[in-house]
């Protein structure tokens, strides 16, 4: 669907609670992390993901069960329906137990599930560490200490052949990104256009860091945007920190939006570059009602201290994000910017059975602010609620490839054709839906300067236009129209 900009996917494990309100979500903010390596599946999620724990002895108050189970295996007509009715039946089973729980966090997973869903939290690629839009191939983001950075590819450069071979005419999804994916150790060979010069550099090939990326912003401002709380998300804020304090950096806006969580211990990890050894960052309370403090640990690392810390958040930042943001705003004052949260105040585990190599992802207990506040369902209202254009803020629509709408129809794809071309400045009246004469002309405008020839209607090939059309206009004009970041800089200069 996305013309404009190449992006190697992070496809979410749908999970209960994302099944059960897809159609409900608010879509996401479209900036993809566009690291040129490989993706695994992710979900929200946040907990201390233990060593996994072995469940050998089976509970003998069974009977009820075992009976039922008896009875269908024996004589159950359908049986003969399903390919192995015996593990068919207790996977069943099982997957009742945790769907009609009313925890919509807790799940069961094979162990190829789990380990896609460790690796989707670390946000750990094989590749050259850039983003990049597709129409251009122009590289728009370099990740620090990554391949590409050591083999002095820089952000503006743009890409025009790897190994020899031109991009031009290649498919940005596929065929691009095959010739620049490899092992890790392997040399591809880069040849960037810049400033009208031709060059050609050597980049080995090696496993990418994306959990953060940050720049300066203006003189006295920094900017980092962290997208999990995975493994080594400390070393990987502390390069961007470093670089920040040595050029003078007195403020920070961290964004944390569309950030679903992570490990507990990246949290730990993480409050060391912003907190006091001692310092309370969060607490923990169990079934049974007692509580845990987690505090600093003692430390002799670095500490990043800031005149002024603006926290961005949305409907999509989400427990670890949310634990690290009310611990900001506690200990330090940070001012919040954005959306309400997402509102996960609970903590999971998981731990592993011994037979079949399955995994329980299970809640386990509940966590509060260092002010004892849990925001399990609310989410955290932000100082400054901001919203952004109605757009960014619709579920994208699916239609049946022969499926159209046309002139005094009403439907979801409408509004959001409507949205969307209100954002991009070809519509300015209604949005609610109503296919109007407004309406049509603003289609064909639209059509035209984009070469759509699907007449005056709203189908598949329409939506997908307008979808792409708007991921380029707030890619190329982020900082325009993204009024959160806005206020962010009006809050740290104010």
């Amino acid at each position: 669907m996305d013309k404009d900009k190449i992006k190697i996917k992070l496809e979410r494990h749908k999970w209960p609670d994302e099944v059960e309100n897809e159609k409900r979500q608010k879509s996401k903010l479209w900036k993809t992390l566009l690291i040129v390596g490989i993706s695994l599946a992710i979900g929200f999620t946040f907990g201390s993901v233990l060593s996994p724990q072995t469940v050998t002895e089976p509970n003998s108050n069974i009977a009820r069960f075992e009976r039922v189970y008896n009875r269908l295996l024996s004589n159950w007509y359908f049986k003969n329906d399903m390919e192995d009715p015996a593990s068919q039946l207790i996977e069943n089973a099982i997957n009742g137990m945790i769907d009609y729980n009313g925890d919509i966090h807790t799940s069961y997973m094979t162990l190829e599930e789990s380990e896609q869903f460790a690796s989707s939290i670390d946000m750990s690629f094989v590749g050259i560490g850039v983003e990049y839009f597709a129409d251009e191939n122009l590289i728009t983001r370099v990740f620090k200490d990554s391949p590409a950075e050591r083999a002095g590819i820089l952000a503006g450069d743009i890409m025009i052949a790897a190994d020899g071979v031109r991009f031009e005419g290649l498919d940005a999804d596929e065929d691009i990104r095959e010739l620049i994916l490899g092992e890790v150790g392997t040399v591809v060979k880069i040849t960037v256009k810049r400033l009208g010069e031709v060059i050609t550099l050597d980049v080995v090939r090696d496993h990418i860091n994306a959990l953060t990326w940050g720049e300066m912003i203006d003189d006295t401002t920094g900017y980092v945007e962290i997208s999990s709380f995975g493994q080594n998300l400390k070393a990987a804020t502390e390069l961007y920190l470093k670089d920040f304090k040595t050029q003078g950096a007195k403020n920070l806006i961290i964004d944390f939006r569309d950030n679903g969580g992570g490990y507990l211990d990246a949290i730990n990890d993480l409050s060391e570059l912003f907190f006091e050894a001692g310092t309370t960052v969060y607490f923990e309370q169990f079934t049974d009602g007692n509580e845990v403090e987690y505090q600093v640990r003692p430390h002799n690392g670095d500490i990043y201290t800031y005149d002024k810390i603006v926290i961005l958040v949305n409907g999509n930042t989400a427990s670890a994000s949310e634990v690290f943001t009310l611990a900001l705003q506690s200990n330090l004052g940070s001012v919040i910017v954005g959306d309400v949260t997402y509102g996960k105040g609970t903590v999971q585990t998981q731990v592993q059975d011994g037979v079949d190599s399955s995994f329980l992802k299970y809640t386990f207990a509940k966590w509060f602010s260092p002010d004892k506040t849990n925001i399990h369902q609310t989410g955290i209202t932000p100082d400054y609620q901001v919203v952004l254009p109605d757009i960014f803020y619709e579920t994208y629509p699916v239609l049946e490839e022969n499926e159209s709408f046309g002139y005094d129809t009403v439907h979801d794809s409408i509004a959001y054709v409507q949205k969307g071309l209100s954002f991009l400045g070809y519509h300015t009246g209604r949005t609610d839906g109503y296919f109007d004469s407004n309406t049509r002309a603003a289609i064909l405008n639209f059509k035209n300067d984009v070469e759509l020839t699907t007449g005056d209607v709203i189908d598949h090939d329409t939506i997908a236009s307008v979808y792409s059309a708007v991921i380029k206009e707030w890619s190329h004009n982020k900082k325009i129209h993204d009024v959160q970041y806005q206020k962010a800089l009006e809050v740290i200069h104010n």
